[in-house]
């Protein structure tokens, strides 16, 4: 069980005091029988119990929801606004709680905000005089009640998850919601009707009516899985639309990068030495206008000598090709023309330190090649930087390719979903028998090294 920061703890009691501070006071505000109240508490409580271990939308390390919302509402409804309040105290419970998976903190907390929830939204009900055999009045009251409930709930949690977390509360509080807003919105809105229909039976037929609560809380909790399959269907197929997209943008760039290697290989080898033969031609074409016969015994050999270098450089740059998905030029020449044209075109301070030839398997090579690319260009657009570090070494038996900046930086526990380069690259890495790792935080930087073992 992890350890929870001082604030949280301090927090926590502070939360329960207020409660109970808060029980008090509305007990001595909307009085009651005590004696009756405390055996008609016990049925209720034990319905929120079971409806709070039975959740919507759990997993780990995300908000869920509990359906022992309606319950409490209803009773605030029916009892009031203290006697709610203390039995979301008592019996608003969660899985993790009853398997151990929480602090005494998050626990203390939790019944604690559920507790002043539904108070809240008794207060609100009591205070426009809602009446559960007023029908279809009462249901004003229901949502107004509804509201505050929410109100407070949300505050509460996000407080808890801000200052366990350290993010910001506004950050927090966004991300609280299950499902599509307006599908989330309109289950929500139905809570309250449920919840009236609840308090409604209980007056007319007392406790049994509790048995009869099961029902409208089923049909709830299948509308809410509903429609978080839904929505997760939604969010995954749009995040897979979304790396497919940037993966098929990264194809057509590599696809570029390589024709403009061949190309710049064509100009720089067989173009020049095209241009030589075809000068050396027409010397010899004058020399045979003019008559100049003896001349052609010093030309013919250098146009013979061009042809077969311009022979060999082909065959070199087509076996080059053929060993070597990177080029002919090899992996440690590409990274520096890579490097150069990064810098020429983003006017970005490149400073890079490459080794000989690393001596890896050709689609290594490439690997490398294709991570040390998607790296600087994510330095150079979206870092912020002043100066960008490349450096390719031999570590032991391993190459490491680095790149690091002095940019902005970025949150890297929060990074699935958003950064499509680096899952890339991570999962070139894994492919080619390779690590990657990312160490970056806001305003620090990021660093990014793969390593590949020479040995295979």
């Amino acid at each position: 069980m992890p350890s929870e920061s001082r604030a949280v703890r301090i927090g926590s009691i502070a939360l329960l005091a207020l409660a109970l501070g808060v029980i008090r006071i509305l007990w001595h505000a909307f009085p009651a029988d005590g004696g009756l109240l405390g055996v008609a508490l016990v049925p209720w409580a034990a319905l929120v119990a079971l409806a709070s271990v039975w959740p919507v939308g759990e997993s780990e390390g995300n908000p869920y929801l509990a359906l022992d919302l309606p319950v409490l509402l209803a009773c605030s409804f029916v009892m009031g606004p203290a006697a709610a309040g203390i039995v979301a105290l008592v019996a608003s419970t969660s899985r993790q709680e009853l398997r151990g998976r929480m602090t005494p903190s998050r626990c203390v907390w939790n019944h604690a905000q559920v507790a002043l929830s539904v108070m809240a939204a008794g207060w609100v009900f009591a205070a426009m005089q809602g009446d559960v055999l007023d029908w279809p009045r009462v249901l004003i009251a229901a949502e107004a009640a509804l509201v505050a409930d929410t109100a407070v709930n949300y505050l509460a949690v996000s407080l808890i998850y801000a200052m366990g977390s350290g993010r910001r509360f506004t950050a927090v509080l966004l991300t609280l919601h299950i499902g599509t807003p307006r599908y989330f919105a309109l289950f929500y809105a139905s809570l309250a009707v449920v919840a009236a229909v609840m308090a409604t039976l209980y007056m007319q037929i007392g406790s049994f009516a509790l048995l009869v609560f099961a029902v409208p809380i089923l049909l709830a909790r299948e509308t809410l899985r509903q429609t978080l399959l839904a929505a997760t269907a939604s969010r995954d197929l749009a995040v897979r639309r979304e790396a497919l997209r940037r993966v098929d943008e990264r194809i057509a760039q590599e696809r570029r990068d390589e024709r403009d290697r061949i190309a710049a290989a064509i100009h720089d080898e067989i173009l020049q030495g095209i241009f030589d033969i075809t000068i050396r031609a027409h010397v010899i074409k004058e020399c045979y206008r003019r008559g100049q016969l003896l001349a052609l015994e010093g030309e013919v050999p250098l146009l013979v000598d061009s042809a077969e270098r311009l022979a060999d450089g082909t065959r070199d740059m087509v076996y080059g090709l053929r060993r070597s998905p990177i080029g002919h030029a090899g992996l440690v020449e590409t990274l520096s023309l890579l490097v150069a044209d990064i810098a020429d075109k983003t006017g970005m301070n490149i400073v890079s330190e490459i080794t000989p030839e690393p001596g890896l398997p050709p689609d290594v090579e490439l690997t490398v090649y294709q991570i040390a690319h998607q790296a600087l260009h994510n330095a150079a657009n979206h870092s912020r930087a002043d100066v960008i570090w490349l450096s390719l070494s031999r570590v032991g038996g391993f190459v490491e390719l680095r790149v690091l900046d002095n940019g902005v930086g970025f949150d890297v526990t929060h990074r699935r979903d958003k950064h499509f380069g680096l899952e890339i690259m991570d999962e070139r890495a894994t492919v080619a028998g390779g690590t990657l790792r990312v160490e970056s935080s806001p305003g620090n930087g990021a660093l990014v090294v793969a390593r590949f073992s020479t040995t295979g």
